[in-house]
């Protein structure tokens, strides 16, 4: 089994009808649903097995959610925002590159660790022909806008003399592609085979940006 099987055993253990903060109800919403279309797929998953999931009434669930597909597309927005601060790459005052690297590097692999973001990945990949019309949103109003911002500070940092220019200027998602074949590694194969692969991937990728970003 991979090591993105979800569980969460702690939602069954609250109290049904406990009142939460709103993100904190929404939180267990998104868990929830993200076991069920994983464990039944989108079109199977039901609102009420949802609901249920997250100890609430189905009438407290369409109070957060009018339908799967915006819970769908919540949890595309939380669990696949890029949060990576681009403004990292402007290298201004103490700031050197190296550091700008590791940031980036520790960002985008801690992500990778989060069984939560892995699961959502595979969901992407196996839904997105099923409900084209979330996954186009969530590609043009967040990856295609952060990309094209990511790019431009990087093309802006190599005209001032502070990166080298290479192809990561020509294309941003570059820089986190070895990160996403990490991804798939960690959705094929067992937890000890795919965390050897991730950690000298690492390794690798840190070195990579280095020699192809450092002037």
């Amino acid at each position: 089994m991979s090591n993105f099987a979800l569980s969460y055993p702690a939602i069954n253990s609250i109290r049904k009808h406990r009142r939460l903060p709103s993100d904190v109800r929404i939180e267990q919403i998104l868990r929830a649903a993200l076991v069920e279309f994983s464990q039944h797929g989108f079109s199977s998953a039901r609102m009420e097995d949802i609901a249920q999931r997250a100890e609430l009434s189905k009438g407290g669930l369409y109070a957060h959610f009018k339908s799967k597909e915006s819970i769908f597309e919540a949890l595309l927005l939380k669990r696949l925002t890029p949060s990576f601060n681009n403004q990292q790459w402007v290298l201004t005052g103490g700031e050197s590159l190296n550091e700008a690297i590791k940031s980036f590097i520790d960002h985008l692999y801690g992500q990778l660790s989060d069984p939560d973001v892995i699961a959502t990945l595979k969901l992407l990949l196996t839904e997105s022909r099923r409900i084209p019309h979330l996954v186009d949103f969530w590609r043009r109003e967040i990856i295609d806008k952060y990309l094209a911002e990511q790019q431009a500070i990087l093309k802006a940092a190599a005209n001032n003399g502070h990166l080298r220019h290479s192809a990561f200027l020509d294309d941003a998602a570059l820089l986190m592609a070895p990160a996403l074949y990490g991804a798939v590694w960690q959705m094929i194969f067992d937890e000890t085979t795919a965390t050897a692969t991730v950690d000298s991937l690492r390794r690798a990728h840190m070195r990579m940006l280095h020699e192809l970003l450092v002037p």
